[in-house]
């Protein structure tokens, strides 16, 4: 038997290799862990094996421990905004699990995003990285919106490239870690070396010491409480059938497949029904908004479910306080809102997905459902000293 990891212990590198080989196929099947992955030289003990390799020695942005120190430091700082009010953190603060605790986000200029924040654990398992939009598959790619966004404005990046540089290059703190992050090009402040240093840093902000993750690692020494695992029988029947959308690693990759063949992430769920046609608030019209297709309209990204007791509010737009009104939003099939300028009933949406039809819980089976989900929780990535702001 493998030897157990005590809460808030960090993994060794064996652990962490057996851990993430079989982690995938232990939250759907149960099954045992595979042979461990092999490292190639150049990729960090806190990367773990399973990843692909391609991932960090990419020769767009070759992996350095260097370069993910100076994204670090990027990450938390302020100066990389228009106006010197907002960093990365502003909107994927720890203490949120890297994500925030605004119903939308909210800009240098005090805009509101279109959605709610995204947490930032874990995306290096993640194919799609947006809520609405199929063509972002890496940190690197995703990075370009925050920084260079106009509607809304972000960080404001755009057209102030040049003032921005100049704040970094004039801090001799800085001018040490972009020596020590790209020796070669002569410690040169660049927008695109800023982007792939916090591309560097978010891709290892990974997360893997949840209760569950005990559990499923050991159940006989970290077993989880009777309602948790109450819950988890819920989460894992037909009846539910809640992992047909949130399986894998991050309780975010479905089941569902494609006409093509291929892994379904985008679902419109139900939540709006404005015009009694499917559409959705003129806000944000989800993944129709990339396609063009009118069948995609209130499609977005299925959500992670790690950390959600860190993360409220819910659903893409923040529309949703706590995890007992989302459940209820499943149980009735959809969501009936009948006030307000976005009135309308959701359940009724043609393109919600078939498989958003509802179901019957107890106000018992609900809490338990929810104790499994408070499962998935990990504190202990979120109070790591290599993860945490470098200026306090």
């Amino acid at each position: 038997m493998i030897q157990p990891v005590k809460p808030g212990q960090p993994y060794s590198r064996k652990r962490s290799v057996l851990l993430f080989a079989g982690l995938t196929g232990l939250l759907l099947t149960g099954s045992q862990c595979g042979s461990p992955a092999v490292k190639k030289a150049g990729i960090p003990d806190r990367i773990p094996a399973v990843i692909t390799d391609s991932v960090y020695l990419d020769p767009g942005n070759i992996y350095s421990e260097e370069k993910r120190e100076l994204g670090r430091y990027l990450f938390y700082d302020t100066r990389l905004s228009v106006n010197n009010t907002r960093s990365c953190a502003s909107c994927h603060d720890p203490r949120f699990s890297f994500a925030d605790n605004y119903n939308r986000s909210i800009g240098a200029y005090g805009d509101l995003h279109q959605r709610n924040s995204r947490p930032l654990i874990n995306l290096i398992f993640n194919r799609y990285l947006t809520g609405a939009d199929t063509t972002v598959h890496f940190p690197e790619l995703q990075m370009i919106r925050p920084l260079m966004s106009e509607h809304p404005v972000e960080m404001g990046m755009k057209g102030n490239e040049t003032a921005i540089v100049q704040r970094l290059q004039t801090d001799a703190l800085y001018r040490n870690l972009f020596s020590k992050a790209y020796p070669a090009a002569a410690a040169d402040v660049t927008v695109e070396h800023i982007r792939l240093a916090i591309a560097d840093f978010i891709k290892t902000i990974i997360s893997s010491d949840a209760a569950y993750d005990r559990y499923r690692y050991d159940s006989l020494r970290h077993p989880l409480s009777a309602a948790a695992m109450r819950g988890k029988q819920l989460f894992f029947s037909d009846k539910l059938a809640c992992y047909q959308c949130h399986g894998g690693l991050n309780f975010d990759k479905p089941l569902l497949k494609t006409a093509a063949g291929k892994t379904d992430f985008y679902f419109n769920t139900g939540l709006y029904n404005i015009d009694g046609k499917g559409s959705y608030p003129a806000t944000d019209h989800g993944l129709a908004a990339s396609t063009g297709n009118p069948a995609d309209e209130g499609k977005f990204r299925v959500p992670i479910l790690r950390n959600l007791i860190f993360t409220a509010p819910y659903l893409h737009d923040g529309s949703a306080q706590t995890l007992e009104e989302v459940i209820r939003v499943y149980e009735e099939g959809g969501r009936n809102l009948t006030r307000g300028p976005n009135a309308g009933d959701g359940r009724k949406n043609p393109f919600k997905d078939p498989l958003i039809k509802g179901f019957v819980l107890t106000a018992g089976e609900r809490k338990d459902l929810i104790h499994f989900l408070y499962s998935l929780t990990d504190s202990v990535v979120l109070n790591k000293k290599e993860n945490a702001n470098p200026f306090r």
